[in-house]
């Protein structure tokens, strides 16, 4: 067996997330059927991390141990011709067998698109929260978190976390045509973490909430306060990025 680092897209919209669950469809379950079916055996994939119902991803990244394969191409070919239109396996390459998608990646990279005018074509990929949102209240947000905290009071409670303390290494705000854009880097990230800062900072731009709660939610992670999580469908996966080589 050869382990083998794969690079996925795909839109999360029709998808329970990322994880097998016992009760809906999901991405893993998608891909490892069909890898199962083309090298007829099981095959269990392991994935970077979990991303929820409706999100979706540009850069997924995974690992599997599979039989040598000779023709990669043929293999991706195969495994795409079986997962339909939602889901593009669009790199499978060999890796040395000690790396792992998860324990060796430095840092994730997401996006949220905040649409600044309603869009049904936009509809399943972006957020529209409403007019006048100040931009300047964003950026300054945004700016605040930069550096390691902890993301307790802007997550959902994990059993599993054995740390809340995330360390961020880029945070922004940035103009597209019909969206703003939050981008977002960072060394791991808690369940909702993005969903609920880019919720809480359009409350802050909006002037709902006091930019001032917003860093005491931040600088007190234990505070039992209300925050605001934005919808699934705006969160990207962007990439994963890794120290050691995948060759």
């Amino acid at each position: 067996m050869k382990r083998y680092k794969l690079t996925i897209e795909y839109d999360g919209s029709n998808f329970s997330g990322w994880q097998i669950q016992p009760n809906g469809r999901t991405v893993e379950e998608e891909i490892e059927k069909a890898f199962s079916q083309i090298l007829q055996q099981p095959i269990d994939i392991i994935g970077q991390g979990r991303t929820d119902a409706g999100v979706h991803a540009k850069g997924q990244v995974a690992h599997v141990d599979l039989p040598e394969i000779e023709n990669l191409q043929k293999l991706i070919f195969g495994v795409n011709g079986l997962v339909g239109d939602e889901i593009h396996l669009a790199v499978c390459e060999p890796v040395h067998v000690e790396f792992h998608s998860r324990f060796d990646a430095v840092s994730r990279n997401y996006e949220y698109r905040v649409l600044t005018a309603p869009s049904p074509l936009l509809r399943n990929h972006g957020w529209y929260a409403g007019r006048n949102l100040n931009r300047n209240v964003l950026d300054e947000c945004a700016r605040l978190l930069v550096g390691e905290h902890d993301f307790n009071g802007f997550s959902k409670f994990n059993e599993e976390n054995y740390t809340t303390l995330c360390s961020v290494f880029e945070s922004t705000w940035r103009e597209e045509a019909g969206a703003l854009v939050f981008s977002i880097s960072a060394n791991r990230f808690l369940r909702n973490m993005v969903r609920r800062l880019v919720g809480t900072m359009i409350e802050v731009a909006k002037g709902k909430t006091d930019k001032g709660q917003f860093r005491t939610i931040l600088d007190h992670a234990n505070l039992q306060s209300n925050t605001v999580t934005a919808p699934a469908r705006g969160l990207v996966l962007m990439s994963v990025d890794y120290e050691k080589k995948s060759k």
